[in-house]
């Protein structure tokens, strides 16, 4: 349960990036950035790369690559998604060339107030935790631990429980839910603002924040869901078993159709869609077996024409290695034979050989070759063995030609196949109370069994339905203890969290915001949601405020919440939203910022130089002791297009400069 309101979760400081080999940034692989004052800002032209810059500190912190379409189920569930090794490795595979894969990494280092902990992974190969680093701030001592030689599990294990620890949290994936959901707004603006099911899990973790009690209530809801999906499907089964049995049913009481074909039409159909069915498989099985012979064929032919050449070689290297039996070379007769160099691969070059051998001469460098002294017993087993070539080379030629036919006339038997086992299919969905008829001939006992048989299946559906019914309302029950609980932390909680999150949003909006709590509890629902006004109107959904307000709205929302839940300085990880914002927002924007960190956070931020207002205010607000910037023309080049304004970046970035002084 949920019964202490003042534990409160601690979050890490994030004070170090340092990236190895990281190519896409061109002029700087190896960046290293020192993160010690308040407002850390990544600042650059479109695709240099500064999304990839925060989904890669999020990678390195939480082994996983934040998923763009992230919906919400649970935390275990999305953690299983974007912590797959494929989805790591097809992000950087995009961005790291090929040579720099093995040995690209990235190190983050994570200070709480007394442990700071180092952890490096391998961008590619899933290895995890490659390197774990832990300093105790009191003593100063070090400990560092290196992945050992099998897969990383044991450090990755070590390193998660270390953070647990650290947080306070029960469980990883809650930790992956808070990086990724609440502490970051990234290129996919998720909005956590209108999406109740992760907005419910985030309200367990800073409101309850008992992280047990937000494991239980996260399974809880999914255990929920799943029983009502269950006891739908098996109901739909149970309609569709009534649907058959009222057919059969009309059958009996002489209701059939004016227009229904007789029964010996009916058999006639059905017949040669069974015929058809039936001659379609054996196509498909005859076209597989001639595959197959053709495989067996092309490998026995293979296998001989290695074995004839071996001999040839081995012929002439016993018995005819002077100059006079150059024509009967090997490479020679492969190249005659085949019109293609058997050294260097080039085409159409048999009359060329044949020209210089006719001559007289070495075909490599035009020497006059000795015309006496020839063996004519292996001359002319040297023939015979080519010639056998040749035949194998054309049975080869034939047995390719006849493998491609058949391998297409294998695939047009299986799509006949599969078109008449579906014509099948649904002929017997719909006739299927007609054929039950002509089947029983016409017996009604028979059709009455058949109806009995089904209704006994559907009673039997139904009655699972209400079995996953049952369990999802006791599970509802179980979660309604914990939402109750929930309300009555937010009831308290409220007085502190919304007037934050209302002078944190109207900061950039300049309307009265306010948010209330809206329980859900219908028999298939559970969870809550944050009910925003905006100038005493609701605003239920997203597309009801312009894009810049919900992005920043959205931006407020998690600032109030990290801080609300923190017994410590919280970070935001933003990939500032700037591009849907006009001149004076963005000035509000970056004040919203500075009112954030002026409590104590911290802000880890892209911006882009194309409009740079956003950065301009939070510079003039911050100086340079709050607020260092990187430029990322100091990590990569600029495009084609970019450098060709080059100017106008270098004025932005000198303004930005001289806000800061």
């Amino acid at each position: 349960m949920l019964d202490n309101a003042d534990r409160k979760i601690s979050l890490p400081t994030i004070t170090r990036v340092a990236l190895a080999n990281f190519d896409l940034y061109s002029n700087e692989p190896n960046a290293d950035a020192q993160i010690d004052r308040p407002v850390f800002c990544l600042i650059g032209a479109n695709g240099l790369g500064k999304s990839t810059f925060l989904n890669t500190i999020n990678f390195a912190i939480t082994g996983a690559i934040p998923d763009p379409g992230r919906k919400f189920q649970s935390a275990q569930d999305y953690l299983r998604n974007a912590g797959r090794v494929d989805r790591a490795d097809d992000y950087f595979s995009g961005r790291i060339s090929e040579h720099a894969r093995s040995i690209s990494s990235v190190t983050v280092e994570l200070a709480w107030p007394t442990i700071i902990l180092g952890v490096t992974r391998d961008l590619f190969g899933g290895a995890g935790v490659t390197q774990l680093t832990i300093r105790d701030v009191a003593s100063g001592s070090t400990e560092v631990r290196q992945m050992s030689d099998d897969d990383g599990s044991a450090l990755t294990s070590g390193y998660q429980t270390k953070v647990l620890e650290l947080v306070g949290l029960e469980d990883f994936a809650q930790f992956v839910f808070l990086m990724h959901f609440v502490a970051t707004f990234d290129e996919g603006r998720h909005l956590l603002m209108w999406d109740d099911a992760a907005l419910t899990n985030a309200l367990y973790l800073a409101f309850g924040a008992d992280p047990v009690a937000a494991k239980a209530a996260d399974k809880l809801q999914k255990d929920m869901d799943r029983e009502s999906s269950r006891a739908r499907n098996v109901r739909f089964s149970a309609r569709h078993v009534a649907d058959r049995i009222k057919q059969l049913a009309d059958l009996l009481e002489g209701n059939e159709g004016d227009d229904h074909i007789t029964g010996a039409e009916l058999q006639a159909q059905y017949d040669a869609l069974l015929a058809r069915q039936s001659e379609a498989e054996q196509r498909v099985r005859r076209k597989q077996a001639e595959l197959q012979d053709a495989d067996l064929k092309w490998t026995d032919l293979s296998a001989s024409l290695t074995e004839t050449q071996l001999e040839y070689r081995r012929l002439f290297s016993s018995r005819l290695q002077q100059s006079s039996s150059i024509d009967h070379h090997p490479l020679v007769r492969a190249t005659l034979s085949e019109d293609r160099c058997a050294l260097c691969g080039a085409e159409h070059v048999a009359e060329t050989i044949r020209s210089a051998v006719d001559k007289g001469e070495c075909p490599l460098c035009q020497s006059v070759l000795d015309q006496s002294d020839q063996d004519p017993v292996a001359i002319a087993e040297l023939q015979r063995l080519d010639r056998e070539i040749a035949r194998i080379r054309d049975d080869l030629a034939s047995i390719l030609d006849s493998r491609a036919r058949i391998s297409d006339e294998f695939a047009a038997a299986q799509a006949s196949d599969e078109a008449a086992a579906e014509e099948l299919r649904n002929f017997e969905e719909k006739e299927a109370a007609s054929l039950a008829k002509v089947q029983s001939g016409s017996r009604f006992s028979a059709i009455r069994q058949e109806i009995d048989k089904l209704e006994k299946e559907r009673q039997e559906f139904l009655t699972q339905s209400e079995a996953h019914y049952r369990k999802r309302d006791q599970i509802r029950d179980q979660l309604r203890s914990y939402e109750k609980a929930l309300k009555a932390q937010y009831d308290a909680g409220s007085e502190r969290f919304v007037p934050r999150f209302r002078e944190l949003a109207e900061d950039f909006i300049g309307l009265p915001i306010d948010v209330e709590l809206a329980h859900r509890q219908g028999a298939n629902d559970s969870g809550f949601g944050l009910r925003m006004r905006m100038d005493d109107q609701l605003r239920a959904q997203p597309d009801t405020v312009s894009e810049s307000q919900r992005f920043f709205i959205d931006i407020a929302l998690r600032m109030a919440l990290s801080e609300y839940m923190a017994d410590g300085p919280a970070t935001l990880l933003v990939d500032t939203p700037e591009g849907s914002l006009d001149i004076a927002y963005e000035a509000r924007a970056g004040s919203m910022f500075s009112k954030f960190v002026g409590k104590g956070n911290r802000v880890l931020m892209t911006a882009n130089l194309r409009s740079s207002q956003l950065v301009l205010r939070l510079a003039q607000l911050q100086k340079s002791t709050g607020m260092q910037v990187v430029r990322m023309t100091d990590w990569t080049d600029l495009s084609e297009v970019q450098q060709a304004e080059e100017t106008l970046f270098s004025k932005a970035y000198d303004a930005i400069e001289a806000a800061l002084r």
